[in-house]
C-alpha cells in the first residue's frame, strides 16, 4: 500500500481531533490528542485571561498557535502512521 492509505482516518481526524487514531485502534493516542485539544489548550486560554501584560500576550499567542498545529498534526498522524 501507499504512504497515504489511511484517508478515511485522516478525514475523521479533520472532523474531530484524535478520532482517526481511535478508528485505527490507537485509542490511547487518540484520547491524548482529544484531551490536549479540547481541555489543555482551552485551559491555557483561560489562564491567560487572569494574567496581565506580557504574560497574557505570551500565553494567548501560544494557545492560538497551538490549535492549528495540533489539528494538522492529528490529520498527518492519522494519514501516515501505521497502527501498532
Amino acid at each position: 500500500m501507499g504512504k497515504w492509505r489511511y484517508k478515511k482516518e485522516a478525514f475523521l481526524s479533520a472532523l474531530v481531533i484524535g478520532l482517526g487514531q481511535i478508528t485505527k485502534g490507537e485509542s490511547q493516542r487518540g484520547l491524548k490528542l482529544i484531551l490536549w485539544f479540547y481541555v489543555a489548550i482551552p485551559a491555557l486560554l483561560v489562564i491567560s485571561l487572569y494574567l496581565s501584560g506580557i504574560l497574557f500576550l505570551a500565553f494567548f499567542i501560544a494557545s492560538i498557535f497551538l490549535y492549528p498545529i495540533f489539528w494538522v498534526y492529528s490529520i498527518y498522524d492519522a494519514l501516515t502512521r501505521e497502527p501498532k
